[in-house]
Protein backbone atom coordinates (compact mmCIF):
# COMPACT_ATOMS: atom_id res chain seq x y z
CA UNK A 1 0.00 0.00 0.00
CA UNK A 2 1.29 3.50 -0.84
CA UNK A 3 2.02 6.41 1.43
CA UNK A 4 -1.02 7.99 3.03
CA UNK A 5 -1.04 11.78 3.21
CA UNK A 6 -3.59 13.18 5.63
CA UNK A 7 -5.20 16.46 4.65
CA UNK A 8 -5.64 18.97 7.46
CA UNK A 9 -7.36 22.33 7.47
CA UNK A 10 -7.87 25.35 9.69
CA UNK A 11 -10.99 27.43 10.24
CA UNK A 12 -11.42 29.78 7.29
CA UNK A 13 -9.83 27.53 4.65
CA UNK A 14 -11.67 27.48 1.32
CA UNK A 15 -12.23 23.86 0.29
CA UNK A 16 -13.85 21.76 -2.38
CA UNK A 17 -14.57 18.05 -2.72
CA UNK A 18 -11.38 16.06 -3.33
CA UNK A 19 -11.12 14.66 -6.87
CA UNK A 20 -10.35 11.20 -5.46
CA UNK A 21 -13.53 11.15 -3.33
CA UNK A 22 -15.97 8.45 -4.44
CA UNK A 23 -19.61 8.40 -3.43
CA UNK A 24 -21.85 5.67 -4.77
CA UNK A 25 -25.09 7.55 -4.07
CA UNK A 26 -24.37 10.98 -5.52
CA UNK A 27 -22.40 11.97 -8.59
CA UNK A 28 -20.69 15.25 -7.69
CA UNK A 29 -19.46 17.79 -10.20
CA UNK A 30 -16.32 18.32 -8.10
CA UNK A 31 -15.18 21.63 -9.53
CA UNK A 32 -18.53 23.25 -8.79
CA UNK A 33 -18.53 23.33 -4.99
CA UNK A 34 -16.69 25.73 -2.73
CA UNK A 35 -17.04 25.70 1.01
CA UNK A 36 -15.41 27.27 4.03
CA UNK A 37 -14.26 25.42 7.14
CA UNK A 38 -16.29 26.91 10.01
CA UNK A 39 -15.63 24.44 12.84
CA UNK A 40 -13.39 21.50 13.77
CA UNK A 41 -15.39 19.35 16.22
CA UNK A 42 -13.12 16.28 16.09
CA UNK A 43 -9.76 15.22 14.73
CA UNK A 44 -9.95 15.07 10.90
CA UNK A 45 -13.66 16.04 10.91
CA UNK A 46 -14.72 19.46 9.67
CA UNK A 47 -17.94 21.44 9.56
CA UNK A 48 -18.13 22.99 6.09
CA UNK A 49 -20.49 25.77 5.04
CA UNK A 50 -20.99 25.38 1.29
CA UNK A 51 -21.54 28.39 -0.97
CA UNK A 52 -23.18 25.94 -3.38
CA UNK A 53 -24.23 22.71 -1.72
CA UNK A 54 -23.23 19.28 -3.05
CA UNK A 55 -26.31 17.89 -1.31
CA UNK A 56 -29.67 19.49 -2.10
CA UNK A 57 -30.73 22.02 0.56
CA UNK A 58 -27.89 21.15 2.94
CA UNK A 59 -25.46 24.03 3.03
CA UNK A 60 -23.71 23.02 6.24
CA UNK A 61 -22.42 19.60 7.18
CA UNK A 62 -19.64 17.49 8.64
CA UNK A 63 -17.03 16.11 6.26
CA UNK A 64 -13.94 13.99 6.71
CA UNK A 65 -10.70 15.75 5.86
CA UNK A 66 -9.97 12.84 3.51
CA UNK A 67 -12.85 13.97 1.28
CA UNK A 68 -11.83 17.63 1.05
CA UNK A 69 -9.02 19.59 -0.57
CA UNK A 70 -8.06 23.27 -0.42
CA UNK A 71 -9.30 25.16 -3.48
CA UNK A 72 -5.77 26.26 -4.36
CA UNK A 73 -4.55 22.62 -4.29
CA UNK A 74 -7.39 21.17 -6.39
CA UNK A 75 -5.58 21.00 -9.76
CA UNK A 76 -2.55 19.24 -8.25
CA UNK A 77 -4.81 16.74 -6.44
CA UNK A 78 -6.79 16.13 -9.62
CA UNK A 79 -3.62 15.32 -11.55
CA UNK A 80 -2.37 13.05 -8.75
CA UNK A 81 -5.72 11.19 -8.68
CA UNK A 82 -5.53 10.70 -12.45
CA UNK A 83 -1.99 9.27 -12.17
CA UNK A 84 -3.01 6.99 -9.29
CA UNK A 85 -5.78 5.46 -11.42
CA UNK A 86 -3.12 4.20 -13.82
CA UNK A 87 -0.88 2.67 -11.14
CA UNK A 88 -1.39 -0.91 -10.14
CA UNK A 89 0.30 -2.24 -7.04
CA UNK A 90 1.42 -5.86 -7.18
Amino acid sequence: MGTVHRRTFIIGDLVTIAPDFRNSVLDFDFERYIGIIVKIPEDNEYIVYWTNSPVQNHYKGMWSGDHLVRVEDYNNEKEKARRDLHCVEL
